[in-house]
């Protein structure tokens, strides 16, 4: 995961320096006491962001929110910029590229890899504080060459989404339902946890995660009896197969 999380701080770092490869990587935290200042500095902008706009939040109202001198903030950011595409990366580039990698585990099947993916980012999304919802609202006021950014990885989230459905639906581990809608509704569930979910609340993350998981493969999943039928069915082909086999020994 640290080798993801690398490459994908260093392509938001391109994107907001308008894409250009030259680009000056900013200094990154080295000890878990800068990682905690980095993302209450990513949070507390979040907010801001949210609260003020994002043209009218400067360095300057940060570094003041959080406690800190100006030029202590640029020790962990260059600009806002940078800011907004840690956003970026943490919401949208990092999950596209789990989830590219869950689909290429030929050892997992659609539903051991749509549980994965729903759990993992309720997970993820819940125990990020209330940035999620944060940065939900700012995706209008994202930059246009990170916007473009964004939205590419949506669409690879979601896409991710469409083919696990549409490959479980091969296998016979699913219903035939249209993978695109059945896609929306699988994330909009997931997505929809971070408006109610309250840290105060008696289940913890990864137990409402479970629950959503629980209810979005009940809703996919092929009936017990007709996954019964289908592996009579296999049992009898592979049986006629036999049969077949050894009256072809039999000739002469």
């Amino acid at each position: 995961m640290s080798g993801v999380k690398q490459a994908t701080r260093q392509n938001s770092r391109r994107a907001a320096s308008g894409g250009g490869a030259s680009a000056k990587p900013a200094r990154q935290p080295t000890n878990p006491r800068k990682e905690l200042v980095r993302d209450q500095l990513i949070d507390i902008a979040a907010r801001m962001f949210d609260e003020k706009g994002y043209a009218n939040t400067g360095m300057g109202d940060i570094a003041q929110e959080i406690g800190l001198g100006r030029s202590a903030v640029y020790h962990y950011f260059r600009n806002k910029e940078e800011i907004l595409a840690a956003l970026v990366e943490a919401e949208a580039l990092a999950p596209s590229h789990q989830l590219k990698h869950l689909i290429e585990d030929d050892t997992l099947t659609s539903t051991e890899r749509l549980r994965r993916a729903v759990t993992d980012g309720i997970i993820r999304r819940l125990s990020s504080g209330s940035r999620f919802i944060f940065f939900s609202r700012l995706e209008a006021q994202i930059p246009d060459h990170l916007g473009e950014l964004y939205n590419q990885s949506r669409r690879q989230i979601y896409d991710f989404y469409v083919r696990c459905i549409a490959d479980g639906i091969a296998s016979g581990e699913f219903r035939d339902v249209d993978p695109k809608i059945a896609a929306f509704a699988v994330i909009g569930m997931a997505n929809w946890t971070s408006r109610w979910y309250s840290p105060k609340g008696s289940k913890s993350p990864r137990e409402i995660a479970e629950v959503i998981a629980d209810i979005a493969l009940s809703g996919l999943r092929m009936p017990d009896h007709v996954n019964g039928d289908i592996s009579a069915l296999r049992n009898s082909v592979q049986a006629l197969k036999g049969q077949v086999d050894l009256l072809e020994q039999l000739l002469p």
